[in-house]
């Protein structure tokens, strides 16, 4: 997971101005987001920030007051010429209760982002990116379960912004047709789509580690759990194939 590596904005060049981000990913970890992020960042229309692409900013306030002042100085982190948009992807915001809210405040307008996998498989790359720190136990589990609820999460979202300025994206198409979903999100973003970077076919921030094994009873226990979260997810968009989720093509 990459973080801010300042803690002060980035220095605002003559010419250039301050804003709400244009467009903000809100999830979710371990599911592409920092490679979608690299394309996205490759358009010659979009800032470069340095390799900061997770800002977190907003995780900070999820028991304490959210100001005026703070909405300004979020703004600060994203400077652009005329003719660019900036933005940032925290992945973990989608799942963070009291950060839609923050964000509809912070930025009214921006185009939210959701890059979605497999809730299972997601759930078992959580495990392993938390096995490279800490021994894994049920609090963890826990943790990485609640990533995944992304039908009730997104009804959340949806309380705050208009569908119209939500991107759903699912990680298996972006790995099977990586053009033709690039194109959509710099359409999406109001980009010129004919644009393809030199890399696309190269994934970022891999893992280089083995997903934990799960027993069969504890298969079946999650993809039960997470049933009525994907219902829920096919009953809002029709951006899922659920033919690329094999945990879940019962459900079709």
């Amino acid at each position: 997971m990459l973080r801010p590596q300042r803690r002060t904005p980035p220095t605002c060049p003559d010419g250039w101005t301050t804003a709400p981000p244009d467009f903000v990913g809100v999830a979710a970890q371990r599911s592409g987001t920092t490679w979608w992020y690299h394309l996205i960042e490759s358009h010659p229309q979009v800032v470069k920030r340095d390799r900061l692409k997770e800002l977190h900013y907003l995780t900070k306030f999820w028991n304490r007051p959210f100001t005026d002042v703070d909405a300004a100085a979020y703004e600060l982190w994203f400077p652009r010429p005329p003719g660019h948009v900036a933005g940032e992807w925290s992945p973990g915001y989608l799942s963070h209760f009291w950060v839609p809210g923050l964000l509809h405040r912070a930025a009214p307008d921006a185009k939210i982002l959701v890059l979605l996998r497999d809730p299972v498989e997601r759930f078992r790359s959580g495990l392993m990116l938390q096995s490279e720190t800490r021994r894994v136990n049920f609090t963890g589990a826990g943790t990485a379960f609640r990533i995944g609820c992304y039908g009730s999460q997104l009804a959340h979202l949806r309380s705050y912004f208009p569908q119209e300025r939500i991107q759903i994206l699912q990680f298996e198409r972006c790995i099977q047709d990586a053009k033709r979903e690039l194109a959509r999100t710099y359409a999406f973003l109001g980009l010129d789509d004919g644009y393809v970077p030199p890399d696309i076919g190269g994934r970022r921030n891999e893992s280089k580690g083995t997903k934990p094994a799960l027993a069969d009873h504890s298969r079946a226990a999650l993809v039960r759990a997470y049933e009525p979260e994907v219902r829920q997810l096919l009953g809002s968009t029709s951006e899922i194939d659920l033919s690329l989720w094999p945990n879940f093509t019962h459900l079709a």
